[in-house]
């Protein structure tokens, strides 16, 4: 088996400091009040939110949320749980996969931050599949048999896109 795992909200709760850094963002950039009502704030989101924003304003504002971001790591919070079956299978020498629509740079840095890039043995990230989806990517470009993957996903969307790409349903755990 191999297993993968998602980082944001999989097995780092970041909602927190995304948006707190998209926040701080639209305020140094457009001097505007981003209200936090709950959920992931997205780039979407943001182009929704102010739609007067020009594409390089929008530019700006991801660029600022990203430098931002490492102030806040301490909002974010490590699942435990996923952590010590993470540390079981590196332990156990399992091919253990990061595989994250999040950035590389970002997704480094928070790694980093609690220490734990050492339990994986393959990390991926949007930048290295931007022309597919990130399951597409594990069958298609690592030639995993999307069958004999076990994959820790919190987002229904993602666990849908996952079994569209051809993983076993019964091999997904949802993550809350």
């Amino acid at each position: 088996m191999n297993y993968i795992f998602d980082l944001d909200n999989t097995l780092i709760y970041s909602d927190a400091a995304n948006n707190l850094a998209y926040k701080e963002a639209v305020r140094n950039v457009v001097n505007g009040d981003l209200r936090i009502d709950g959920g992931r704030i997205t780039r979407g989101d943001i182009a929704a939110r102010f739609p007067k924003l020009s594409v390089a304003q929008l530019s700006k504002i991801i660029a600022a949320k990203e430098s931002l971001y490492p102030q806040y790591f301490d909002r974010t919070l490590l699942n435990p749980a996923l952590l010590s079956i993470l540390k079981q299978l590196a332990a156990n020498q399992k091919r253990t996969i990061l595989l994250t629509y999040g950035g590389k740079n970002r997704a480094l840095q928070l790694l980093e931050y609690y220490g734990i890039g050492k339990y994986f043995s393959e990390k991926y990230f949007k930048e290295d599949f931007s022309t597919m989806s990130k399951y597409k990517f594990a069958t298609d470009v690592l030639e995993l048999n999307s069958r004999k993957i076990v994959l820790f996903e919190n987002e229904t969307e993602g666990q849908r896109e996952a079994v569209s790409d051809g993983f076993s349903a019964h091999n997904i755990i949802k993550i809350v």
